[in-house]
């Protein structure tokens, strides 16, 4: 069939949004129409050449649609079901997966790497050039095919918006706190980049009892927002001297940093915000190649600091259960979608991510 996608060609240029030919759902695929995309800071990476992947490429990895069609071998989904997708199309058998790690599955991972599906191919092309996808989900096309791994069921009545983060967004920034980082009642947390994913961070820090609870951004309007997701306190690092201010609360730093942006500067200062014995928790994407400097000395204060990938997410375990607190009302929907845009609006979002503007952007198809 046809379908209009966005297209990059060239890293370093303009996505074109153009028509192109996706193929039929092979064995253990789906086609999905899609509903909604949240436009994310790793899609920006690609398309300005910070994160390498093969080109031409479809971009998007964070969206939700409705199942059209199912390929042979498709057991759990149908078509007219409404779905959230996943970037981590979890296995179930390689080492990872086994040892209870589905969100660094090895077989996703290779998926990735090469910009194809599981069979080593992909499903889209423009004439005989074969486009790549973007983690196994590629959405910012009308239609896409995905492996039935890459996608759980959700119910109709999810507001749009928030069933479009909740692929991202939302099981990072909730399961940065509650899985790689395991944060407890009183203790005290910092996060560094106040967007989509900083918000579900503090929101996330606040159901578990934090307290205090900052928010590090250079935007003032950021930082009001994220005090109505739970934080308690707000530093503008640009008018602010952030170490100054952060020992001023919680006087010997705080027990965790969470970094948001993926910037090696942001990464140094969250280190520099934590207490002997804390932990700083990178959880933005850095640019491929980028280098962090910490103070070596600093070690034998027992300071940590450690990776996140995905929010260590069991996607289709979590996703339900986050839906369950959305809809009893213990968790804030409303806030983290502040720009909507057709696909031909994607280089505006681009921007306004480039210009921190606003919490997350999606497109609306």
């Amino acid at each position: 069939m046809r379908t209009k996608a966005a297209v990059l060609y060239e890293a370093g240029q303009v996505a074109v949004i153009e028509e192109i030919v996706l193929d039929t759902p092979h064995r253990g695929e789906m086609l999905v129409r899609m509903e909604a995309a949240g436009v994310c800071h790793s899609d920006l990476h690609v398309r300005d050449g910070h994160l390498p992947e093969p080109l031409p490429m479809v971009l998007g990895h964070e969206g939700t649609g409705v199942v059209v069609e199912v390929g042979p071998g498709v057991t759990d989904l149908q078509p007219g079901d409404r779905v959230v997708l996943t970037l981590v199309p979890a296995c179930g058998h390689c080492y990872f997966c086994r040892r209870g790690e589905p969100h660094l599955c090895a077989t996703s991972g290779v998926m990735a790497a090469g910009g194809v599906l599981g069979d080593g191919t992909s499903r889209m092309r423009i004439g005989t050039q074969t486009l790549h996808h973007f983690n196994s989900v590629s959405c910012f096309s009308e239609y896409i095919v995905v492996p039935q791994e890459g996608a759980a069921k959700i119910p109709d009545d999810v507001p749009l918006e928030i069933a479009a983060l909740l692929g991202c967004a939302v099981v990072t920034g909730v399961g940065a706190v509650e899985r790689t980082a395991g944060v407890r009642p009183a203790e005290s947390v910092a996060v560094i980049g106040c967007g989509g994913v900083g918000l579900n961070i503090i929101q996330a820090a606040s159901l578990s009892g934090a307290y205090p609870i900052i928010a590090i951004d250079v935007r003032t309007d950021k930082i009001e927002l994220a005090k109505t997701f739970g934080a308690s306190h707000g530093i503008n690092s640009r008018d602010q001297d952030a170490y100054a201010a952060i020992h001023e609360i919680a006087g010997y730093g705080v027990d965790w940093a969470f970094e948001a942006l993926g910037n090696p500067r942001t990464i140094e200062q969250a280190w520099g915000l934590i207490r002997a014995g804390g932990t700083v928790v990178v959880v933005g994407l850095s640019p491929k190649g980028s280098r962090v400097s910490l103070p070596a000395f600093d070690f034998i204060s027992e300071k940590n600091i450690r990776g996140c990938f995905y929010g260590s997410s069991r996607f289709h375990a979590d996703v339900p259960q986050i839906l369950k607190r959305i809809q009893a009302g213990r968790m804030r929907i409303d806030g983290l979608v502040s720009h909507s845009v057709p696909l031909e609006g994607l280089e505006t979002a681009f921007e306004r991510l480039r210009s921190g503007d606003g919490a997350r952007t999606i497109i609306h198809f």
